[in-house]
């Protein structure tokens, strides 16, 4: 929009006064260059060069001229063809101005105003694709005085440049919907490698805030042995391939976000400016891969358990008899059947661990106080503590709601707990339980022992066949307890650290 240099009475040396074109409701032409500029409320005085009034006229472009008038075609409310004259007030104003057109042809009038109608119609428009230009080709095919279609013709031209520019505007805005909502991380680099635009998903993901991330590299993002892969494929990128990965970034807090990366190189006029990273986080289909390969080694251990397991008790039933008859019959080696006989019950009890994971056990569930089953299990296996030097302390709430559970089936995954942390305190110490609740639905308990502890590095693996941190062990206890614990609708965790301690949470759904 323009704005014009007028004074109030016309005169050299009046004071200048700038109005914006649009205000404009008409220009008379007084003498040569000398011109009374009308709004709808006042009138103001221009003497500027033919130069500078065409200039102005063709840029705005659509203005209806006759011998003595230009008129502002954009504010022609009404137009009168008896006496042929319209009437001018632009939008919202009060009051109006009128303005002859007795030398214009009335089609050209309402050709005029029915295409600037267009040209207001997409103006308040949100979608440019909405407008047919019929009308355009219509009336410039039809026109023949060269005037009019000089001025059809300007006019059809801001309509074409206004549409385009909403057309971009609607590319911008719909890239930068697809970019801002989009919730999988997106990231532009330069060529150095320095992050310069990020959606916010990236910043969700990452916990970084947008001042972290932007112009600065994300090498301190990714874990060291990922960060040559991230650069190779990179610099492969900024040589025009793509590439699909996988690589592993540190959240702000410190725990890892597995992402599958697409990287894409960005060319400007043929140029290579950079690399587009689009991620995708992975890192709950991964934890399900890993749910999978157990419970797909779990299939195969039980497959290999019921094959096996009855195979084994028949022939282990006739060597333990023999055994027994072998020690009343011959003296001297009683040692030696002892052994036997521990290794035979070894035996017989990882075959029965096997059965457990096999076959599904039915569940016989009656509600049970949680506690009451605890200190039966310490009943049986206290004196054993006492032999470790172990001391046992429980803490429980008060008025605890019950447990649906089989009793037998929860005393031993107390049993396998109790052992695997009085094993783990060889110069003895204190195993603290705690039962509570943890939230309305679910019952904790917690046992924190003062052993040897864990490596963190194996603590994902616990629970998996034959993987042990014990000399001796084989694994399956904790097997058993996971699937314990699992098919009561519970769940179990266990963090450790290395000669402080291990805790070994459950969390069981209550009766309400």
């Amino acid at each position: 929009m323009q704005k014009i240099p007028v004074t109030r009475d016309g005169k050299k040396g009046s004071d200048i006064i700038l109005i914006h074109s649009d205000d404009v409701v008409k220009i008379e032409c007084l003498r040569n260059k000398e011109y009374v500029i009308h709004t709808i409320n006042d009138k103001y005085y221009w003497t500027p060069t033919l130069e500078a009034f065409e200039e102005w006229m063709y840029e705005d472009g659509f203005r209806l001229i006759d011998q003595m008038n230009v008129v502002n075609m954009n504010h022609v409310t009404e137009y009168d063809v008896k006496k042929g004259i319209v009437y001018l007030s632009p939008e919202g104003a009060a009051g109006s101005k009128t303005a002859s057109v007795a030398w214009i042809h009335k089609d050209h009038v309402a050709n005029v105003k029915n295409m600037l109608y267009e040209v207001k119609k997409l103006d308040r428009s949100s979608d440019p694709d909405d407008f047919q230009d019929d009308i355009f080709d219509t009336i410039l095919d039809q026109e023949e005085d060269s005037r009019f279609a000089r001025s059809y013709a300007m006019i059809q031209a801001i309509y074409e440049k206004k549409k385009a520019e909403k057309k971009l505007e609607q590319s911008e805005q719909r890239y930068k919907s697809l970019f801002q909502n989009n919730p999988d991380p997106i990231c532009s680099f330069d060529g150095y490698g320095y992050c310069t635009s990020a959606n916010p998903a990236t910043f969700r993901i990452t916990g970084y805030t947008e001042e972290e991330l932007l112009h600065k590299s994300i090498h301190h993002l990714i874990v060291p042995e990922h960060v040559e892969r991230w650069q190779e494929r990179f610099d492969d990128t900024l040589q025009g391939q793509t590439h699909h990965y996988e690589i592993t970034f540190v959240h702000k807090d410190g725990h890892p976000v597995e992402l599958s990366v697409l990287n894409v190189p960005i060319v400007v006029n043929g140029q290579m400016k950079g690399v587009y990273m689009i991620g995708k986080d992975i890192s709950e289909r991964k934890k399900a891969e890993e749910m999978l390969l157990r419970s797909e080694k779990l299939s195969i251990v039980g497959q290999m358990a019921a094959g096996v397991a009855h195979e084994i008790r028949n022939p282990l039933t006739s060597l333990k008899g023999f055994v027994q008859l072998m020690q009343t019959k011959i003296s001297g080696f009683e040692s030696y059947f002892d052994i036997m006989m521990d290794e035979l019950e070894r035996i017989n009890f990882i075959v029965s661990e096997f059965l457990v994971i096999a076959k599904p056990q039915s569940l016989r569930s009656q509600p049970k106080q949680a506690e009451a089953i605890l200190h039966n299990t310490i009943a049986l296996i206290g004196s054993q503590a006492m032999i470790h030097y172990v001391e046992l302390v429980v803490h429980a709430e008060e008025g605890l709601p019950a447990i649906l559970c089989d009793e037998n089936q929860i005393k031993q995954v107390f049993i396998n707990i109790l052992n695997n942390a009085i094993e783990s305190m060889p110069d003895g110490g204190q195993l603290r339980i705690e039962i509570g609740l943890w939230d309305e639905n679910q019952l904790l308990i917690r046992f924190i022992d003062q052993g040897c502890g864990i490596p963190e590095e194996r603590i994902p693996r616990l629970g998996e066949p034959f993987y042990t941190t014990k000399e001796k062990g084989t694994g399956l206890g904790l097997m058993v307890t996971f699937k314990i614990i699992e098919n009561h609708g519970g769940r179990m965790a266990i963090r450790s650290e290395v000669n402080k301690g291990t805790v070994v949470e459950i969390y069981m759904p209550v009766i309400r």
